[in-house]
């Protein structure tokens, strides 16, 4: 398989003029109206920096459109001023952290590891790392910013725009090789863990350099709305939805490292909570000790979201919506069997092992342990499940429904080389990715 790095895009003809400002501003929201960050129950305008458009950072980047946001960052396209006379400037994103974002010095380390670790491993070009990093100050305090080549979207953004969230499986597949081959790189060449493997942590390049053009050109037609927040600085609303797709030649790429941990030597072991719920590998809930085969489960488990549109486990939450990890280890015992002996045996020997600090949940409870943090114990002395009442009637064979004769049974194989509760029996993603179901036809 040739991977191919997306280049970065360059700005159309009619935005290559120094110094560049954006018309009049967009229209004015009402104060009561929440957009983006604001949403956030944690939200604190203290925390963000506030960019405008037309704003230069670092004397480089000139901020165009906010294209999104999250709890601890806002993300803007931006121009990079630096370029030879000749040439026009470069499109590139601008990830802007919170002056509170304890993230940012981390993922700044592991970015730079696994930029330099092998650059001749195809799977390099599978991983999203900054271009340049630089501190702006704030009002508040100084702002972490990050710069990389942009992205039209993420993957759970982009499998809306199929029927049923089903992408095309020739594509599904040429997805999920590359992914693995990401992987093989992140936990051969960097002794890296992601950790954090779900759909929007997987970016998908634009088909097409005119789709960003055009965009562009949307925006200083149109600029963005914005409002006054409480302190009387401005929010802007963000554009994400570079429009329709004109080709499917999108490549996928693995981002944010901001949790994830390097793991340098083989008796190397995390053991603190990682992963989105639904996505957590049983070792993480049982507090046994976790290494690269973690990913390969959350991986595992992804691929049902990908090919069927839908999650493979369907009762992990309670009626408020809560996480039980009881409920979710009850539906893995369903779908997998009963953990094997070994397992059972080491569950048995950490049951009671403190972690290293302590972890605050969700509900601001502080714990000590895997079992105090998932609200354990799952099995008694002998590996008997105790709460066998939870256990649902369902078998991994019968969770896939739109594949058919050999391509569903290719396809089980593969997962069932995932799904294991043995990490040390998980396949590596070096060998997954030359799965017979992956290769394309």
């Amino acid at each position: 398989m040739n991977i191919i790095r997306p280049s970065i895009p360059r700005l159309p003809t009619f935005l290559r003029k120094k110094p560049f400002s954006l018309p009049s501003p967009g229209p004015l929201l009402p104060p009561g109206i929440l957009i983006d960050e604001e949403i956030s129950p944690v939200y604190n305008s203290k925390h963000f920096y506030l960019a405008k458009p037309g704003e230069v950072l670092a004397d480089r980047y000139q901020a165009l459109v906010k294209v999104g946001w999250g709890v601890s960052s806002t993300i803007w396209l931006a121009r990079d001023l630096e370029g030879h006379k000749d040439e026009p400037e470069s499109v590139v994103a601008l990830k802007i952290a919170n002056n509170n974002a304890s993230f940012a010095g981390h993922e700044r380390e592991v970015e730079e590891h696994i930029s330099t670790a092998d650059p001749t491993h195809r799977g390099r070009s599978l991983m999203r790392t900054f271009l340049d990093s630089f501190e702006v100050k704030g009002p508040e305090g100084s702002h972490s910013c990050f710069v990389y080549p942009p992205m039209r979207e993420s993957l759970s953004v982009y499998q809306h725009r199929f029927a049923h969230r089903k992408m095309p499986l020739p594509l599904v597949k040429t997805y999920i090789r590359a992914l693995l081959t990401g992987l093989d790189y992140l936990h051969k060449d960097c002794r890296t863990v992601h950790t954090d493997l779900k759909l929007d942590n997987i970016m998908l390049s634009f088909e097409d350099p005119t789709v960003l053009a055009e965009f562009m050109e949307m925006q200083l037609e149109k600029p963005m709305a914005f409002k006054l927040d409480s302190t009387g600085r401005p929010v802007y609303q963000s554009r994400g939805d570079f429009g329709p797709l004109k080709s499917l030649r999108s490549i996928p790429q693995l981002v944010d490292f901001g949790l994830a941990t390097r793991l340098e030597e083989d008796d190397d072991w995390g053991v603190w909570p990682i992963q989105p719920d639904h996505y957590r590998a049983p070792e993480v809930i049982l507090g046994i000790g976790w290494q690269m085969p973690v990913d390969i489960w959350n991986l595992g488990v992804l691929l049902w979201d990908m090919i069927e549109g839908k999650e493979l486990f369907q009762q992990i939450h309670d009626k408020q919506g809560r996480y039980v990890a009881k409920r979710h280890m009850a539906e893995m015992v369903a779908l997998l069997g009963p953990p094997p002996p070994e397992i059972m045996q080491r569950y048995q020997s950490m049951r009671e092992y403190p972690w290293p600090e302590p972890v605050r949940r969700e509900d601001d409870r502080l714990c000590e342990t895997a079992e105090e943090y998932f609200e354990g114990p799952f099995f008694d002395k002998s590996g008997r499940f105790l709460f066998e009442d939870l256990i649902p009637n369902r078998k991994l064979d019968d969770t896939v429904s739109i594949l058919e004769g050999e391509e569903r049974e290719a396809f089980l194989d593969l997962a069932k080389r995932m799904l294991v509760w043995h990490p040390n029996k998980r396949k590596s993603a070096g060998e997954l990715a030359e799965h017979p179901f992956l290769q394309p036809k």
